[in-house]
C-alpha cells in the first residue's frame, strides 16, 4: 500500500489473536536501532534514521507473525553491539526508540498501528546493554508477562 494512498505504512491489521502470557519473540537485526529523537520523530520520513525505524516495525511484524498487539505488561531485554553508538545519543535514546517504534502511535499527518504492545507504558521490565563489535547489529527479547503473577527478575541479574 505504502506510495498509493499514503505516503508510508501504518502496518497491518492483524489476523490471529495476540500472544498468550509466557511467550517470548525475538528480533535480530544488524545496524543500530532508531533513537528518540525529540527535534524531530523517527517516524517522519524525512527523518536521518527512518529506515531503522521501518526495518524494525518489519521485523517486529514478522516476530509477531499476523497476532494481534499484547495488551498486558512486557519485559523488553535489548542488546546492542557496536563499536560506538550515534554522537549524542546515549543507550536510553536507542531504548526509547524501540519502545515507541514496537507500540502504535498518530499524529496529524500519520497513523502507525501498534504491532508488539499498544503503548510504551506496558514495558514493566527492560533490561539493556552495549556489546563492543566490530559489525553494528542488535538484538530485542520481548515477553509477554502474566499481569496476575509477580514480575520476573532482571534477565541480567542486575549485572
Amino acid at each position: 500500500m505504502t506510495g498509493q494512498l499514503q505516503p508510508y505504512d501504518p502496518g497491518q491489521l492483524p489476523t490471529r489473536e495476540a500472544p498468550s502470557p509466557g511467550e517470548c519473540i525475538t528480533i535480530e537485526l544488524d545496524g543500530l536501532p532508531p533513537y528518540k529523537d525529540t527535534s524531530r520523530s523517527i517516524r517522519n520520513t524525512t527523518h536521518p534514521r527512518y529506515a531503522a525505524f521501518t526495518s524494525l516495525r518489519a521485523a517486529a511484524s514478522a516476530a509477531m507473525a499476523g497476532r494481534a498487539c499484547y495488551r498486558g505488561p512486557v519485559r523488553l531485554c535489548v542488546v546492542l553491539r557496536a563499536k560506538k553508538l550515534h554522537p549524542r545519543r546515549t543507550l536510553l535514546d536507542y531504548i526509547a526508540g524501540v519502545m515507541d517504534t514496537l507500540g502504535g502511535s498518530h499524529g496529524p499527518t500519520f497513523t502507525y498501528l501498534p504491532i508488539v504492545y499498544e503503548d510504551d507504558c506496558q514495558v514493566s521490565i527492560s533490561d539493556s546493554r552495549v556489546i563492543s563489535a566490530d559489525r553494528p547489529s542488535y538484538r530485542i527479547d520481548i515477553c509477554f508477562l502474566d499481569p496476575t503473577k509477580p514480575k520476573p527478575p532482571s534477565r541480567f541479574g542486575g549485572r
